[in-house]
Parts: structure tokens; sequence; C-alpha cells
């Protein structure tokens, strides 16, 4: 009967669309988190423009960057190898009362920090290279993919002329021991003191990891996780097979 409540269960779920074992999981990030924040005041979390939940990242110009899950400056600080990465995007959000100094939809930026060998450096996306420019609506938000295009900045040396890359491509590029020392989302230098956007839902993956999107919150909230709801789900198909099997 336990074998038959299972398969039955399994069989409605995946009808329903929830996988237990390939569920992400929701991460919330709040203003407290040790594990995330910013040296400068220009970045933080809000409740201006929610994104799912209560708050999201609110970011305004000039230059600035909300750090996450480690240091991009320590070589100690170590996430994962860069080849073992699978999956990275956010939300982000243009609100309709910036004014930015490198066009109208310039857009925030998200970045992984890398270290190879000694030299530190930064794959980065910003939508400028990946067909948003005169394809944007205030206010409204948009998702990245894995499979958008990077740009790199190295630390000493600055930009590499390349910007059509994606994170494959430049996986080939860095050795086969680079690492990710941390992620940021935040503002690119000159784009000036009136530009305003926000972001949210920051998804990271390694090769044989869970998947995490971490969830910019104001405050803690009592949004179920899916793992949550499948489960409940579970108990209540079982609950009813237990009734009608007692009944018979």
């Amino acid at each position: 009967m336990i074998k038959k409540i299972i398969r039955s269960t399994s069989l409605l779920l995946a009808f329903a669309g929830v996988t237990l074992q390939s569920q992400a999981a929701m991460v919330e990030v709040n203003p407290s988190d040790p594990m995330w924040g910013t040296t400068d005041t220009n970045s933080y979390i809000s409740d201006v423009m929610p994104r799912n939940g209560n708050g999201s990242l609110e970011l305004h110009g000039d230059r600035t960057r909300y750090f996450g899950l480690g240091s991009p400056f320590d070589a100690s600080s170590n996430l994962g190898l860069l080849s073992d990465l699978v999956d990275f995007n956010f939300d982000w959000l243009i609100d309709g009362d910036s004014v930015s100094a490198l066009g109208p939809d310039y857009t925030p930026a998200l970045r992984l920090h890398v270290w190879d060998g000694s030299q530190r450096s930064e794959i980065i996306w910003e939508g400028a290279y990946n067909g948003t420019y005169g394809n944007t609506n205030r206010d409204t938000w948009y998702s990245t993919d894995f499979d958008d295009n990077f740009w790199q900045y190295i630390s000493g040396v600055g930009v590499t002329p390349i910007y059509n890359r994606t994170i494959d491509d430049w996986k080939g590029i860095y050795s086969s021991s680079a690492y990710i020392s941390s992620v940021s989302i935040g503002v690119g230098s000159s784009a000036g003191n009136d530009y305003l956007a926000y972001a949210d839902n920051l998804t990271l993956q390694f090769a044989n990891q869970e998947s995490r999107t971490f969830n910019f919150e104001t405050q803690a909230t009592d949004v179920p996780a899916p793992q949550t709801l499948a489960l409940f789900a579970l108990s209540l198909v079982a609950l009813v097979r237990f009734k009608r099997a007692a009944r018979k």
C-alpha cells in the first residue's frame, strides 16, 4: 500500500510540475545577513520595488557593488570552480525616474569574481551587450540567462576588448583551477548620480550541487519553499488513500 501511495503521489506531483529532487532552493537574504553586503551606501535591500516577497536590492549610481557569499579580494574565499558553474542569472528593473549618463537603458551589472592563480578578474553581465538597449521598458522586471554574453575585467590590466563571450566560452580561457571567490550585483562607473535600478533572485549553481536562488527581502517572510509545498501535497494524497483503504 505504501509503495502504491508513493508511486501515485509521484505521478500526481509530476503532473503538477513539482519535482522533489530538482527543486531549486530559495534562500532569503535580509539586510542583516552576514554573507551579503556592501562597503558603500548606494546599494541596499528595500521595499520600494519588490520582485516577490517584500523586497529587492535597490541600486543607485554612480558606482556600487553588493557582494555575496565571499570576498572578491580574498584569494582564500572559494565558492567553487569556474569550470563547474552551470547556472548564473538574476532579475533586474530600471526605475521609471532613472537618469543614466551611459544611456537610458543602462542595466545593473551581474559579476563573477574569479581567482586564477594569483590573478584576480571579473566576468560581467551588462544589458548593453545583450540587446537590451532600445528594447527595455521602465518599471518592468527582466531576467538574464546563463548563455548571455559576459565581458571581462582583469585586475591590474583593465577591460579586455571582448564583449560577446558566454560563461562557457570564458571557461575555456581560464585554467581548470580558476575559482569563484564571490558574486556581486551593482552599477558600473560613470552611470551618474541619478541612476536608479533594482535587482533580485540571483541564481547560482555548480555541477552536482543544488541550485540556489537568493531572494532579497527587507524582513523574513513565511512563504513556504517549493519542497515544503511538495511534501504537503504528498501528505494530503497519502492521507486520502489511507482513509479509502480503511473503508475497505
